[in-house]
């Protein structure tokens, strides 16, 4: 049964770097003067300073910034930077439920990953933080050439614009994600 959560587990982590990929490809092309983002930086000015009842126009930014974490998180993930796609991840990467090392372990194997981003839910406000999930699919393939496909969601969580909230709590993070491998009738 361990060698099945194994698989599971690397399967998963293969197709989220797929997904980083695409994200890193269309990025590359719709970003061209910033090709890298160091998701450890605290000093963003765009952060936004917000609060959740603030008008649509800054929830659509806000949906925007969350969307953009998932792209610059593949884009990590494409670069082989994964200690930047590590801390993409709430708690400095803890939220992943691996160890740094675990987490570049699952993408040993991955040739290339795309990625297409659904339409992000609307923005919930609980205990202080925002939430947003953002529908993922995503396409991998491994160093034998074997094509896996995934889908989910990634749920990103971020502090309100609360006294004391330091601009690194005010940005996006992963904070959780339910991605799983499609089975396929041809395999």
């Amino acid at each position: 049964m361990s060698k099945i959560n194994f698989w599971k587990k690397y399967l998963t982590a293969i197709g989220v770097t797929l997904l980083a990929m695409v994200i890193t490809a269309y990025n590359n092309s719709a970003r061209s003067q910033s090709p890298s983002v160091n998701l450890s930086d605290t000093s963003n000015p765009t952060s936004p300073q917000v609060s959740p009842t603030e008008n649509s126009a800054n929830s659509q930014s806000l949906a925007q910034q969350a969307v953009q974490v998932i792209h610059d998180y593949y884009n990590a993930i494409a670069r082989q930077e994964y200690k930047q796609a590590y801390l993409a991840w709430d708690g400095d990467g803890s939220a992943s439920k691996q160890s740094f090392e675990q987490f570049k372990q699952g993408f040993a194997n991955t040739v290339s990953v795309a990625e297409k981003v659904g339409k992000p839910s609307p923005i919930e406000g609980a205990a202080g933080s925002l939430y947003i999930e953002i529908p993922v699919n995503i396409t991998a393939v491994t160093t034998n050439g074997t094509v896996q496909r995934y889908h989910g969601s990634y749920q990103l969580r971020r502090v309100n614009n609360v006294p004391g909230s330091t601009p690194q709590q005010r940005r996006w993070h992963i904070y959780s994600a339910n991605i799983s491998l499609e089975q396929s009738s041809n395999q």
